[in-house]
Formats: C-alpha cells, structure tokens, sequence
C-alpha cells in the first residue's frame, strides 16, 4: 500500500472506528508528533501509525 497524506477522519472510517476512538488510539503512539489543530497527516505520520496499528484492513 502506497502511503499518503491522509486526514484523521480519512484514518478512521478506513479502520472502522470513530474520530475519538481514533484519537484516544493516537495519544497512546509516543514517537508520533501531531499538533492538537492538525488536520493533514504527512506520510511520515501515516507510516508511524500504521507500524503500529497495522494497515487498515489486515
């Protein structure tokens, strides 16, 4: 899987999982650095919440 920019709500319907969920899933990845007023997520920060929630959809 090709990995891009991606917003939080993006992230979250393609894990099937509310926004807050979502949110309460991010806060617990210590390396990953989001501002509270992001609303785009740089591939870099896809990449680091995919090594550890897994791709959506496996």
């Amino acid at each position: 899987m090709k990995i891009t920019t991606s917003t939080r709500t993006e992230l979250a319907a393609s894990y099937n999982v509310s926004l807050t969920t979502l949110n309460k899933w991010l806060k617990k990845i210590e390396e990953l650095k989001i501002e509270a007023n992001s609303r785009i997520l740089t591939p870099k920060q896809v990449e680091i919440i995919f090594l550890h929630l897994g791709e959506p959809g496996n």
